[in-house]
């Protein structure tokens, strides 16, 4: 049933924005697979220790869970919220199952579980994310860019990719400084500009164990499907790898995610093992993902966690708190 107030107009590229990433990225699935030799394909899925594979990656995923629990509880921490570590842990884990359904979804119980049970306004709870999603794609990007200055041949244009972020960088930065008041006022993103600067550096530093744990993980990975990339260049292009799979353009880790990959890596094995490689990490990840969610799930219910839609009476006291920590 269409909603009462909204244009066709507004109907429709809200559809768009739903199914554009699904488009693109079944489009650029489907690509790089017919592009991909099949026989060399289920050779390199059959010589791989497939075993192990998946022995490593279920302890990598629990240590991802672990340091994407730290970087988080850190940042709450230093907007005075104190939750138990084992708590976020949890609560955390059962998120990976909400966000393999709808990423948004996902997001949105944990601003709920802090609005529920930390009675943080709803609003600078929502801040508090805002904050951990864009140190997390700062980071991706930053270290990205050492990997694609030494992007050669049809890769070439990546080499923009460092001078972009920089620009970007002191931009936001300067933004930062500069504390406009339109923005300031707002609870939404009091919580940037109460980071500041220094804040943001932290945010980054306590975001670096979870990627190191990706970094090792699939590196790992690499390396059990035959492509044999060394880790100076794992380290320059494994970041680039996670910042693409982490745009909008990919469904889960499918989608651009493999052409990204092809390109970095076929150099040091063939294409048909990295397309073995990529594809196999994001299936386990959404398998173990979708396991450690529902082993949590109960646990996070009880702890407050739920995925109704909640709503701030006290939206005013939000903007108001805002106000007062900038300005403090």
């Amino acid at each position: 049933m269409a909603q009462p107030g909204r244009s066709p107009l507004s109907r429709v590229t809200g559809k768009l924005k739903t199914i554009g990433p699904y488009a693109i990225a079944l489009a650029a699935l489907a690509w790089v697979l017919h592009h991909t030799d099949r026989h060399q394909f289920w050779m390199a899925l059959q010589h791989a220790p497939i075993l192990w594979f998946l022995a490593i990656s279920a302890v990598m995923m629990l240590l991802t869970c672990a340091a994407d629990t730290f970087a988080m509880i850190s940042v709450f921490g230093w907007f005075g919220c104190r939750i138990p570590y084992r708590d976020l842990y949890v609560v955390r884990a059962s998120t990976y199952l909400l966000a393999i359904v709808n990423y948004h979804v996902g997001q949105a119980a944990i601003v709920g579980f802090l609005y529920r049970v930390w009675k943080v306004p709803l609003v600078r709870a929502t801040g508090f994310i805002l904050f951990i999603i864009g140190v997390n794609i700062v980071t991706l990007f930053l270290l990205a860019s050492a990997g694609a200055s030494r992007a050669t041949g049809s890769l070439h244009w990546l080499r923009l990719v460092p001078l972009v972020c920089v620009a970007g960088g002191l931009a936001y930065a300067g933004l930062l400084k500069l504390a406009p008041r339109f923005l300031t006022e707002r609870a939404l993103f009091a919580p940037l500009f109460q980071m500041g600067i220094v804040g943001h550096i932290k945010g980054i530093v306590v975001r670096l164990p979870h990627i190191g744990v990706l970094l090792a993980w699939h590196f790992i990975a690499l390396r059990m499907f035959g492509v044999k990339v060394p880790p100076l260049a794992a380290l320059l292009y494994l970041p680039a790898y996670f910042a693409v799979g982490n745009l909008p353009i990919n469904v889960n880790g499918l989608g651009v995610s493999q052409l990204v990959a092809v390109a970095f890596f076929a150099r040091y094995g063939t294409e048909a093992s990295v397309m073995a490689y990529s594809l196999s990490i994001a299936g386990v990840s959404i398998v173990l993902q979708l396991l450690l969610g529902f082993a949590c799930l109960r646990r996070a219910a009880a702890l407050g966690l739920s995925t109704e839609e909640v709503v701030a009476p006290d939206e005013e006291e939000a903007q108001a708190e805002g106000r007062a920590q900038v300005a403090s």
